[in-house]
């Protein structure tokens, strides 16, 4: 019990019972029952549990990727979006369920609409590889950036790479400086020997103006 606890608070859900339940019973089994009861009467907080719960396999339970999908997708349906980023993870490596991109294209959408960062931040990746759908480039830059803003440091490291390419007539150099700088203080690795090469192709002016630049999308998080 005390494992599916932790896991709630890992996916940063907070637990709001029915009315008639006001907490999961004491033992491991009685509360799975308990669970198992909200989420087949349709709540989709203890959905996601219950998915999480067979992903995991807790408790010396084997992991049950098919009905972890299955849980997965009831709160999903119901807009929960840590359900949707986890039913298109499912969908997209095929865990449990038929590998289906472009349906985990959409629910990733879904739940980055709703602000989640990890989302945002693969939704970005299937558009930047025009995976599941077509290749939309200036799409995969807003996406990185929301993830960037909720704290995905990986997407710091995909925007300087975006940017130095100039993929779609956007090669930019101060802006992937900027978010080459952005990911080195994150601590993404790979990042220097990026940085020095991009220093020198750059003026000294166009490398402060980068680093400025940084500085300012710091302050403007609050970090």
């Amino acid at each position: 019990m005390a494992r599916l606890v932790a896991l709630a608070f890992a996916a940063g859900l907070v637990w709001f019972p029915p009315v008639q339940a006001t907490e999961p019973p004491a033992g491991y089994a009685a509360a799975m029952r308990w669970y198992e009861e909200q989420a087949r009467a349709g709540n989709a907080k203890a959905q996601f549990l219950l998915g999480l719960s067979h992903e995991q396999g807790l408790r010396g339970a084997e992991p049950d990727a098919t009905e972890a999908a299955r849980w997965y997708r009831k709160a999903a349906e119901q807009g929960l979006p840590e359900a949707q980023a986890k039913l298109a993870l499912a969908l997209q490596f095929g865990r449990g369920i038929p590998v289906d991109v472009a349906e985990a294209r959409r629910w990733y959408g879904k739940a980055a609409e709703q602000g989640l960062a990890e989302a945002q931040y693969n939704l970005a990746y299937l558009l930047e590889s025009g995976l599941g759908g077509p290749r939309d480039t200036s799409r995969s830059i807003y996406w990185y950036e929301k993830a960037a803003e909720g704290g995905v440091s990986r997407a710091l490291t995909a925007l300087g790479s975006l940017y130095t390419r100039g993929e779609d007539g956007k090669q930019n150099l101060r802006e992937a400086y900027k978010w080459l700088t952005l990911a080195a203080e994150s601590g993404q690795p790979g990042v220097a020997d990026l940085l020095r090469r991009l220093a020198a192709e750059m003026s000294e002016a166009e490398r402060l103006g980068a680093e400025s630049d940084a500085r300012r999308w710091l302050a403007a998080q609050g970090r």
